[in-house]
């Protein structure tokens, strides 16, 4: 999986039970649950899907197939709302 960063135009709060991600240029916010802000913080932080996975198959105690569908599916919407791009992009 390639290497993801937020754009410049999101900004992240953590809220009690998640968190929600603001898209500065369109006004939308995104609302996550615990999970969902998990795994934003984990891209924040690495960028690495492969290390998200690994971490939130871990930390929930689910399979490598369910991590998979969470972070990916997480992913792809963030990516295609403006708020995740790929690292290499610039």
């Amino acid at each position: 999986m390639t290497r993801v960063a937020p754009t410049a135009d999101a900004v992240f709060a953590g809220v009690p039970g998640g968190g929600v991600v603001l898209h500065t240029g369109t006004k939308r916010y995104y609302s996550l649950n615990e999970t969902g802000a998990r795994i934003w913080s984990l891209l924040e932080e690495h960028g690495d899907p492969e290390r998200a996975i690994a971490t939130i198959a871990a930390e929930y105690d689910i399979s490598r197939d369910e991590a998979v569908t969470a972070v990916t599916g997480l992913l792809t919407q963030l990516t295609a709302a403006g708020l995740l791009r790929d690292s290499a992009a610039g």
